[in-house]
């Protein structure tokens, strides 16, 4: 209750409208600093009933596990105290750490193997995916330069068109009679429709 009677205060004030993370908090069981119940404070609770033979069969029940989990532990530290097995020999000791020392060398020798596959593998598929990839870039680029040199030649043809129609020192008298003989006017509306409307000629 007092949560909630938190949670209701924050989502009130005015300082959360503007709060950009807001995390809801609720308790599943009451909250261990809450004091117990008025209705509970002198609540006795009554110990459960066990059958006598039911709880003969469970003292049965517990007493074999019991035995039984105490021979599995028993065994382990057998087991392990005969391996670990210390002499006092220093012969015996070298040879121990030399089995010991040959045993965990072969291991890591095997490590070794598998990790060295694997990164040759591991290699060998990043560099074909890397040629792969140069492959693919190269050829796009070619593409892309073919279509910039087919572009080029187009506009280039286009300016050898319209280089026929540049006035030069030979034809500028020609120009300069036509241009007089046809007055071009650019004041002119146009409609929605695209109809060009002229202004009043003088």
């Amino acid at each position: 209750m007092l949560a909630l009677n938190i949670i209701s205060k924050s989502l009130t004030s005015p300082a959360t409208k503007s709060a950009v993370n807001l995390q809801i908090l609720r308790w599943r069981r009451k909250p261990r600093w809450v004091p117990v119940a008025k209705s509970k404070q002198f609540r006795i609770p009554s110990r459960p009933v066990i059958i006598e033979d039911e709880q003969i069969e469970l003292k049965r029940l517990f007493n074999n596990y019991r035995t039984q989990m105490k021979s599995i532990k028993r065994h382990i530290v057998e087991r392990f105290v005969a391996s670990r097995a210390i002499t006092t020999d220093p012969k015996d000791i070298q040879r121990i750490f030399d089995e010991d020392f040959a045993r965990c060398n072969k291991i890591n020798d095997e490590w070794n193997a598998d990790i060295k596959s694997q990164r040759i593998k591991y290699f060998e598929n990043a560099l074909e995916e890397n040629v792969n990839v140069a492959k693919a870039s190269l050829q796009k680029r070619k593409e892309l330069d073919q279509i910039k040199l087919e572009e080029a030649e187009r506009i280039v043809a286009e300016q050898k068109e319209l280089s026929k129609t540049f006035i030069t020192a030979d034809n500028i008298d020609e120009a300069i009679e036509h241009a007089l003989a046809n007055p071009v006017d650019y004041n002119f509306a146009v409609d929605l429709d695209g109809n060009k409307f002229y202004h009043k000629k003088t």
